[in-house]
C-alpha cells in the first residue's frame, strides 16, 4: 500500500513491546542516564517509534506487552519456551521505565494475563479490521505473519530498528509460497526450536512447504500419511501425530482473546510537549528534545536586580542580619586567577526573590563587604565557591559558612559525569530555561535560583546518604583549598633553568649518537622516520603496524631492547624530552611574577573516586620513580629562609584500608603489629620465613599487594612480574588461600555492585559502575576491577580530606608560622617556621593519625628539607 493510499483510510500500527524492546537492547551499546539507569533499550524503541509516526503518520496506536504469568500454552505443554535465554540484567528494568515512557506519550499499552502479546495482536488486529482500520503490526517475530490478510500488514524489524520490511498477502506468499493461515500448518510440522515447539522430528522448513503444497494442510498430511514418501518420515509423522497437533496448537496466534479496546481512545499526538520534554530530559535523551513545542519557565522570571551603591550597603548587611540566610555569587574580570583577581560585581539574591548587584570599582571592596562575608551567623550559597574564596582571599576577605556550593553537590550525585555549566543543572533540575536571559542577568538568575536547586539537590543527597559528606567534608574543604591555593609555593627558578640546559645537553649528545649508530641524520621525535630508520634500514624485527606505518610506541621499544644499542637511546629520549617541555619548560611560565610562587588549582570535582587533582601544573604527574623526575622537586622550595619543607606521607594508607575493609585477620595483625605488609606476603605466599624473604621476594610481595587491591587480574599480574600467566595465578591463589577474608570481601563487593548499581566507600560516597552486567567481557572484568578498588581508593581519599580538614582547624587556633602548600597522592606538604616546627609537625602528625577510627592503625612518616627533593626523616613523639 502507498502512503497516499494508507493516509486515505484509518491506520492503526500495533507495536509488539517484547519483542522491538529486545531488538532496541541488542542494536544500540549500553546507555545510561545521569542515575546510573540503563536506557538503550528504551532509548532505541522510542526513537523507532518517532521513525513510523514521522514516516506512516498513524491514527492510532497501540503496544502489546506480555505478563509474567504462565500463558495457556504452558499449561497444554510445560516445556514451551523452557530453553530461552534469560532476560539480560541491563534490560529487566528497562521494561518497567519503557512503559512509564509510552505511558506519557499517551499511548495505550495492552497486556492480559495467560496470554502472550502474539495473542493481543492478533484479537486487536482482526477486531480493528473488522471496524475498517488498516492495521500495521511491528514485531521482529516471523510468528506473525499468519496474521497477514486483506487489512493487515506485517512489518517486520529484520535487522536492528531500521530495516523494515512490510509483509502482505502478496509478500508472504512470494516468500512461502503458502497463504497466511497455512504458516502454522508449517510450524505444526516443523516445530519451532526458539519457542521449543517440537513439530515432527526430521520435518524442516524444506519438507514442511513440499508437504503443505502436496495435501493443502497438516490435517491432511496426517490423514494420508501412507501417500507420504520416504519411510523414516512415514514412522515419524505416525508416532509423533499428537505431538504435531498440539505444535499446531502452541503456534496458532489466538484472535479471541477477551479483550475490548475503543480504538477511538487510541489517537496520537495528544500528550502534553512540556511534560515529556522534561521527562526526555530526565532520561537523557537530549537529541530528542527538538520534535517538542515546549516552553519551559523562563529561569530570569522575576529577577529583578537593584544596583547598590556603597552608601546602600548598611541596607543589605541588615537585610542579610535578619535573614541569615542568602545566596552568593561574584563575578571576575577574564582571565584573572589567583593573587590577581579582579572583582567586577558582587551579587546578593534572597528567598524572597529581592536580587541585589554591587559593582565594584578599581577592585577595591569596602570593609562592610567583608563583614558580611566574612560572618559566621550567615548562611550562604555560593555560586563556584572555591573560585570566589581564592579571588576573595587576595582582598583579604575570608568567605565563611558555605552552605551549599551547587557543582559541588552535583559531583557527589553524579561522580562519573563530566562536570556540566550550572545553567544546565538548573535547567534539569527545576525546569527552568536561560533562553531568555541576557548575559548581563545570567549570574543574578543563578543565584535567585540556588534556594531551590538546594532544595532539589540537599533532597537527593539525603535520599543517597551523601548529605553527611558533602556537608562535613566536602563543604568545609573548600577553604582549605582556596587557602592552598592563595599560599602557593616558591620555585626555584635558577634550579629550573640549570636543569633544563643539563637536559638540553644530554638531548644533543643522545641525538648524536643515535645518528651515529644510523649513520644518518633523523628526527628522533617523528616515529614515521623512526620506522624507517629500525625496520628498514637496521632491520630489526617488525613487532606491530598501524595504519600510517611502523608502530615505536615504549611496548614495542621494550621488545627490542636488546637487539640494538640504538633503542636504549631512543627511550631514554623520550624520557627525558618529555621532563623538560612537560615539567622543566612549562612551569617558569606558570609562576606568578609578584610572588614568585606556582599557584596551583586542586580540582575536587574531577575524580569518580574523590581523589583530588590539580591544574596549571599537575602535581600529581610529577616523576618521583627517576632521577630525572626527582630532580624537579629540587625547584619547590620554602618562601621564607627561616622556614623549612614538611611533608606527611600516610604509610601504606590504601592497603590498611583495604585490610580494614576485608576484615582478614592476617592483614590487620601485620598491621597492628607493625609488621612489614610486604614482607609478611612474602613470606606467606612463597612459603618462606619473614627472615629469609629478599628483596627480590618482597618487591614481588608489593606488587601482589597493590595487584590485589586494585583487582589485577592474573594476566595483570603477570605482565607486572614477568612471569607466566600460570605462575601469576598460583601466586594469587596462594595469597587467597593465606588471606581468606580478602576473597570473601573481593566477591561480596562485586555482588553488592551488581545488585545496587554503584560501589561506596566508608563515607558513603558512591561511584555507579554500570559496565559490571555487562555481556562484554573486558568490559565487565574492567567493571569488577573499578568496584572492588573504588571503596579502598575512594575511602582513602576520604581520609586525607578529613585529615586535610582537621590539621587546617587545628592549625588555626594556634599562632604557628606555618602554610599548607600542596596534597598530592598520599601526601601533605607544608612550609614551617623552623621555630615552630618541633610542635607543628606532631600536631599534624596526631591530627592525620587520628583522622579515621580503622581496625588497624594510620600510621604518617614525617620528613623535612630545604627543598621537595632533599627530605630527611623527620622523628615525633606524641
Amino acid at each position: 500500500m502507498s502512503k497516499q493510499e494508507n493516509e486515505e483510510k484509518k491506520t492503526l500500527f500495533l507495536l509488539d513491546g517484547h519483542s522491538i524492546t529486545h531488538r532496541a537492547f541488542y542494536a544500540l551499546p549500553l546507555l545510561t542516564n545521569d542515575q546510573g539507569e540503563y536506557t538503550n533499550a528504551v532509548f532505541g524503541f522510542i526513537r523507532m517509534l518517532f521513525s513510523l509516526t514521522d514516516e506512516w503518520q498513524p491514527d492510532r496506536m497501540i503496544v502489546t506487552f506480555d505478563k509474567k504469568a504462565p500463558t495457556f500454552r504452558h499449561e497444554e505443554f510445560a516445556d514451551y519456551k523452557a530453553n530461552r535465554k534469560k532476560m539480560p540484567e541491563e534490560l529487566v528494568p528497562q521494561i518497567p521505565l519503557l512503559q512509564q515512557t509510552i505511558k506519557k506519550l499517551k499511548i495505550p499499552i495492552v497486556s492480559e494475563a495467560g496470554y502472550e502479546a502474539d495473542d493481543l495482536l492478533g484479537t486487536l488486529s482482526q477486531q480493528a479490521a473488522e471496524q475498517g482500520y488498516k492495521v500495521y503490526i511491528v514485531t521482529g517475530d516471523r510468528d506473525a505473519l499468519q496474521l497477514v490478510s486483506p487489512n493487515v500488514n506485517i512489518m517486520y524489524t529484520r535487522k536492528g530498528l531500521s530495516d523494515l520490511v512490510i509483509y502482505d498477502l502478496a509478500k508472504v506468499k512470494e516468500k512461502y509460497q503458502l497463504p497466511p493461515e497455512k504458516l502454522i500448518d508449517m510450524k505444526g510440522l516443523m516445530g519451532d526450536s526458539s519457542d521449543n515447539i517440537p513439530g515432527v522430528p526430521g520435518i524442516g522448513e524444506k519438507t514442511a512447504l513440499k508437504l503443505l503444497k502436496q495435501f493443502d494442510s497438516m490435517e491432511e498430511i496426517l490423514a494420508n500419511i501412507d501417500q507420504v514418501s520416504g519411510k523414516k518420515r512415514k514412522e515419524n509423522l505416525h508416532k509423533y501425530s499428537e505431538q504435531a497437533r498440539m505444535s499446531y496448537r502452541l503456534g496458532k496466534i489466538k484472535r479471541d482473546v477477551p479483550i475490548e479496546i475503543d480504538f477511538e481512545k487510541c489517537k496520537l499526538n495528544k500528550y502534553d510537549d512540556n511534560e515529556v520534554a522534561a521527562y526526555f530530559k530526565e532520561l537523557g535523551f537530549t537529541s530528542l528534545l527538538d520534535r517538542f513545542e515546549y516552553q519551559l519557565d523562563s529561569a530570569g522570571k522575576s529577577v529583578e536586580v537593584k544596583e547598590l551603591d556603597q552608601a546602600e550597603l548598611p541596607d543589605l548587611a541588615d537585610k542579610i542580619a535578619k535573614e541569615k540566610r542568602f545566596a552568593f555569587a561574584l563575578k571576575m574580570e577574564s582571565g584573572s586567577r589567583n593573587r590577581e583577581a579582579k572583582i567586577e560585581e558582587l551579587v546578593f539574591a534572597f528567598e524572597d526573590k529581592s536580587n541585589f548587584s554591587y559593582q565594584v570599582e578599581q577592585n577595591q571592596l569596602p570593609d562592610i563587604i567583608k563583614d558580611i562575608l566574612e560572618d559566621s551567623n550567615s548562611e550562604k550559597l555560593v555560586i563556584a565557591a572555591k573560585e570566589a574564596s581564592l579571588a576573595l582571599l587576595c582582598h583579604g576577605i575570608k568567605l565563611n559558612n558555605i552552605v551549599f556550593e551547587p557543582l559541588l553537590a552535583f559531583y557527589l550525585l553524579q561522580p562519573s559525569s563530566s562536570l556540566p555549566e550550572l545553567e544546565d543543572v538548573i535547567s534539569h533540575e527545576l525546569d527552568l530555561s536561560f533562553e531568555e536571559v541576557t548575559s548581563d542577568k545570567i549570574l543574578a538568575a543563578e543565584a535567585a535560583n540556588l534556594f531551590k536547586l538546594a532544595d532539589s539537590l540537599t533532597e537527593n543527597l539525603k535520599a543517597d546518604k551523601l548529605f553527611k559528606l558533602y556537608k562535613e567534608i566536602e563543604l568545609p574543604l573548600i577553604k582549605v583549598l582556596a587557602e592552598m591555593e592563595y599560599n602557593g609555593v616558591k620555585i626555584d627558578q635558577n634550579w629550573l633553568a640549570q636543569l633544563s640546559e643539563k637536559l638540553g645537553k644530554r638531548l644533543d649528545i643522545i641525538t648524536a649518537e643515535a645518528h651515529q649508530l644510523a649513520d644518518e641524520e633523523f628526527n628522533l621525535n617523528s616515529p614515521k622516520q623512526l620506522g624507517e630508520i629500525l625496520f628498514e634500514k637496521l632491520g630489526l624485527p617488525v613487532i606491530k603496524k598501524t595504519k600510517t606505518g611502523y608502530s615505536t610506541n615504549a611496548s614495542v621499544l621494550e621488545k627490542l631492547t636488546d637487539k640494538h644499542p640504538i633503542i636504549p637511546l631512543i627511550s631514554e629520549y623520550r624520557e627525558l624530552a618529555k621532563l623538560k617541555s612537560t615539567y622543566i619548560d612549562s612551569l617558569p611560565p606558570l609562576i606568578n611574577e609578584k610572588t614568585a610562587k606556582i599557584h596551583t588549582s586542586f580540582n575536587q570535582m574531577v575524580t569518580a573516586t574523590g581523589r583530588l587533582s590539580s591544574t596549571d601544573p599537575n602535581l600529581q604527574n610529577i616523576p618521583i620513580r627517576t632521577e630525572e623526575g626527582r630532580e624537579i622537586r629540587k625547584a619547590f622550595i620554602p618562601s621564607r629562609k627561616d622556614m623549612v619543607l614538611l611533608a606527611v606521607d600516610y604509610s601504606q594508607i590504601e592497603l590498611r584500608v583495604f585490610a580494614h575493609l576485608s576484615g582478614d585477620d592476617k592483614l590487620k595483625e601485620a598491621f597492628k603489629t607493625g609488621r612489614d605488609i610486604h614482607t609478611e606476603t612474602a613470606s606467606e605466599v612463597f612459603d618462606v620465613k619473614p627472615a629469609d624473604v629478599s628483596a627480590d621476594l618482597r618487591r614481588h610481595a608489593k606488587v601482589i599487594n597493590f595487584g590485589i587491591a586494585y583487582g589485577m587480574s592474573s594476566y595483570g599480574l603477570s605482565q607486572d612480574l614477568d612471569i607466566p600467566v600460570e605462575e601469576a595465578q598460583a601466586y594469587i591463589d596462594k595469597y587467597f588461600e593465606r588471606f581468606n577474608g580478602v576473597k570473601k570481601y573481593m566477591s561480596d563487593t562485586i555482588a553488592s555492585v551488581k545488585e545496587k548499581g554503584y560501589a561506596e566507600t566508608l563515607y558513603g560516597r558512591r561511584r555507579y559502575i554500570p559496565e559490571i552486567k555487562s555481556k562484554n567481557y573486558h568490559r565487565r572484568s574492567f567493571a569488577e576491577r573499578t568496584a572492588i578498588n573504588t571503596p579502598v581508593q575512594g575511602t582513602a581519599a576520604d581520609i586525607m580530606k578529613k585529615s586535610m580538614l582537621a590539621v587546617y582547624d587545628a592549625l588555626a587556633v594556634q599562632n604557628y608560622q606555618v602554610n599548607i602548600l600542596l596534597q598530592v597522592h598520599d601526601e601533605l606538604v607544608f612550609e614551617v617556621a623552623e621555630q615552630d616546627l618541633a610542635e607543628v609537625a606532631k600536631l599534624v602528625k596526631k591530627e592525620m593519625e587520628s583522622a579515621a577510627k580503622l581496625d588497624v592503625p594510620l600510621v604518617v612518616d614525617l620528613q623535612i628539607g630545604e627543598n621537595w627533593r632533599d627530605k630527611k626523616d623527620y622523628e615525633v613523639k606524641l
